[in-house]
């Protein structure tokens, strides 16, 4: 099943997949984005279940920060 399919079968039962990228280069400077991999950055990964923050983790790359998330759905939630 591809990445995109899945997540919107999550988001269609109530969760929410967000990300916020963090510049290593510039510190403290955080903003929430809609992006493809970028050098220098992190990316932290979080999943809200009606509007609470349920899992949180930082990553190198979006499809790693989206396959971890999804891999903790489907192993935390039904």
């Amino acid at each position: 099943m591809d990445l995109l399919k899945e997540i919107n079968e999550w988001v269609q039962k109530g969760y929410d997949i967000r990300y916020l990228i963090t510049n290593q280069v510039e510190n403290g400077y955080q903003a929430e984005v809609l992006a493809g991999d970028m050098p220098n950055f992190t990316y932290s990964f979080f999943i809200e279940e009606m509007e609470e923050e349920i899992w949180d983790y930082s990553v190198d790359t979006l499809e790693e920060g989206f396959s971890m998330a999804l891999e903790w759905l489907k192993n935390n939630r039904k």
